[in-house]
């Protein structure tokens, strides 16, 4: 039966909405060909009629998919064979895939046709740009043009085929006219395309794919790593639904794994695997000067948040016939049975766009049970850096603005370290990522005021503190000096004299926002700890775990690292993490948040107990917050924490930029409080007590030498 007149209208609505998504992508992607390949021909130009210059995270996102393509085109090509080969771009859009290929790969392209394939509508228009631009015509010498057929435009390099992917015979007539197909071996990609397609027609494409005969199929698309209700996730979905472009087949196939079964079920025996996160650590596909060199390009300083962009999308490479070798696969992030440890947590809601602060920084100002409450100061707002603070109530008693006018300015990815009498230690920050702050202050807490103290030795931001022990004294580890440039040093901060550098024995390498803690005391002058995780100068996440040992006791600090190897051969509990909190509590290590190398970190694995030694740690729990509804996740990226207390913590601020699709703020503040006693080898049977929550108060913005509150 024909399809009703109301049918064809909603599939032809549909259709315009996904061939919509091209206008945005080619947009993106003429951005990363003017700024990162500056020594190319320039083709995206001829589709995108005004250039507009897209974020950084944007730029970095699309420069990464375009470089796994191309890749895995460039591996297609160059492999050996005795057979034609065709590259056929299913749901091409405005790509330049062909032309681009021809540039930087001719000898692998003189036997090599290029195949685009899309809605009629849309090829009609890119074959009018193709006939209406010299230099995209040079691919193809001689061609004809047809109105009569799908094969709109053909010639022996480049040819076109207007035809709806749904209409898979008639894409099966249009390669059988064109090719010798027992001789010819196929690569299909598919970038963002077939999945806005209902799941079984994209599976009809995938399955029809494979029996073409000696064919590859690359495939790269949208997964959720951690379920819908991941944050980048939600956002992520919303932003296509909110385009009326859902993605179909996402719910189906949210995984890597799921994703091998899908191709291994449609008829493909082989299949590589990647998810963008771990393409971008793949000498495959980018190496570590290449990595590098995107830093000399443009300022950049969102590793954490293009880890949640790229561990959401993934690429595969299906083969038939089986392969003999066999190919990457994505890894599964597996952990050893950690028990969970349920704590109550609180959660106290934001009003509108109250605590919408990220990249701050927050201090615990006075006594938690007579008046204490909690400061959380500049960082990133909705519209920019923030000068101001949010308060947060702690106990009953009401809150009190800083009075102090002597104030440090805006910044953010700077450090605030309680040492205990001698105040908080703010240091370093930046405003852009080319422009890092060396000053420090102290804030007392007698006085209530900032105080100016001795300078950094170099301006840094996104660097590591810890107080050692119960001193007075601050250790600083690594940090960035400028988008491009990452400290090697570390420095001892004595209230009383400022900083000093430290002498190093067997330094570990350069890294930014890792893992520092100090853990125990030896004597008065003798400290010791642990680092672990943080990223590379090649924008990679440091594998390695150092203990180390500080001793003060000469004029010239000493700090001497030992590199360790954990027992079970790896990094437990995702040890090696990117931006993480790190506290220690009693005898044990609280560390919360971050990202690790490769994929997504599981959300229940957030918060993770450790017991450390001298030469080793140990995963003892994972902390699951609960209330009366369930199990709390808190969004930590961005965020800030506060231990106060006996054993409180807070976590205030918080969220993200979900790429180009939206930015996730937190909720709402939380609370929660932490007894290693109950910790399940401990347990005797007691309950941790619910704490009180932390409430939001009020907003205070500073000018100049004045504060005033923000209504």
């Amino acid at each position: 039966m024909a399809p009703s007149t109301r049918d064809v209208r909603k599939a032809r609505a549909s259709d315009d909405l996904i061939m919509a998504t091209n206008n945005s992508s080619i947009v993106s992607k003429r951005s990363v060909e003017h700024l990162y390949y500056p020594d190319e021909p320039h083709y995206f130009r001829f589709f995108v009629k005004k250039f507009r210059r897209r974020a950084p995270l944007v730029n970095r996102g699309y420069h990464l998919r375009l470089k796994v393509i191309d890749t895995l085109v460039r591996r297609f090509l160059q492999k050996p064979s005795t057979r034609n080969k065709v590259v056929v771009n299913l749901g091409c859009g405005s790509d330049v895939l062909p032309w681009q290929c021809q540039v930087r790969y001719p000898e692998s392209c003189q036997d090599v046709t290029f195949l685009d394939v899309d809605y009629p509508d849309l090829i009609q228009k890119k074959r009018q740009i193709v006939l209406e631009t010299p230099e995209l015509q040079d691919l193809m010498g001689t061609w004809e043009v047809n109105d009569d057929s799908p094969i709109v435009l053909r010639s022996l390099k480049y040819c076109q085929v207007a035809c709806n992917l749904q209409q898979l015979s008639v894409l099966q007539r249009c390669l059988d006219t064109l090719f010798d197909m027992p001789n010819t071996e196929f690569l299909f990609v598919a970038e963002v395309s077939i999945t806005y397609m209902d799941t079984k027609g994209a599976n009809g494409v995938i399955e029809w794919a494979a029996t073409v005969g000696n064919a590859e199929f690359c495939l790269l698309e949208q997964i959720l790593p951690d379920g819908p209700d991941h944050p980048f996730a939600h956002t992520m979905l919303g932003h296509f639904n909110k385009m009326n472009a859902p993605l179909k087949s996402v719910h189906r196939y949210p995984t890597v794994a799921s994703q091998e079964k899908r191709f291994q079920s449609l008829g493909w025996p082989s299949a590589e695997s990647w998810t963008l996160w771990e393409a971008w650590s793949d000498n495959l596909f980018m190496t570590a000067a290449e990595r590098r060199a995107l830093d000399s390009v443009e300022s950049f300083d969102e590793l954490e948040e293009f880890a949640l962009f790229a561990s959401h999308y993934f690429v595969i490479l299906a083969t038939t016939p089986k392969s003999e070798v066999r190919g990457h696969v994505s890894k599964v992030h597996e952990e050893d049975d950690i028990p969970s440890f349920q704590c109550p947590m609180t959660m106290s809601a934001y009003e509108s766009a109250q605590g919408h602060r990220r990249l701050g920084a927050a201090m615990l100002v006075g006594e938690p049970n007579s008046g204490g409450f909690i400061s959380h100061s500049f960082g990133q707002g909705p519209v920019g850096r923030m000068n101001s603070e949010d308060l947060y109530q702690i106990s009953s008693q009401p809150v009190a603005p800083i009075p102090s006018v002597n104030m440090p300015s805006a910044r953010v990815c700077h450090s605030l370290t309680d040492l205990g009498t001698a105040g908080v230690l703010l240091a370093g920050g930046r405003a852009s990522p080319s422009t890092a702050f060396g000053d420090c202050w102290l804030f007392n807490r007698h006085l209530s005021a900032w105080e100016r103290t001795k300078d950094l030795p170099v301006p840094l931001f996104r660097h590591s503190v810890t107080r050692l022990g119960s001193s007075t004294l601050a250790l600083l580890a690594g940090g960035r000096i400028n988008h491009f440039e990452t400290s090697a040093e570390y420095f001892l901060f004595d209230p009383a004299e400022g900083w000093k550098k430290c002498h190093i024995q067997s330094a570990p390498p350069s890294l930014y926002s890792a893992t520092f803690v100090c853990v125990g005391e030896v004597g008065s002058q003798a400290f010791t700890g642990f680092l672990s995780g943080g990223s590379l100068e090649d924008s990679i996440i440091n594998q390695e775990f150092y203990t180390w040992r500080l001793d003060t006791s000469e004029p010239e600090p000493v700090l001497s690292f030992q590199q360790r190897t954990p027992k079970d051969g790896g990094l437990p509990g995702a040890l090696a993490r990117l931006g993480s909190f790190a506290f220690q509590s009693l005898d044990c290590t609280l560390l919360l948040g971050g990202v690790i190398k490769g994929v997504q970190l599981p959300s229940v694995y957030d918060i993770i107990v450790l017991k450390t030694t001298e030469t080793d740690v140990s995963v003892v729990a994972r902390l699951d917050g609960i209330d009366s509804s369930g199990v709390m996740r808190p969004f930590l990226m961005g965020s800030s924490i506060v231990h106060y207390g006996h054993g409180g913590f807070a976590i205030v601020g918080g969220g993200a930029t979900c790429y180009a699709m939206g930015t996730f703020w937190t909720p709402g503040s939380y609370s929660f409080r932490f007894d290693p006693s109950l910790l399940p080898q401990h347990s005797t049977g007691q309950t941790a007590t619910r704490p009180e929550p932390i409430q939001y108060k009020q907003t205070i913005e500073f000018s100049g030498s004045e504060k005033r509150l923000v209504e």
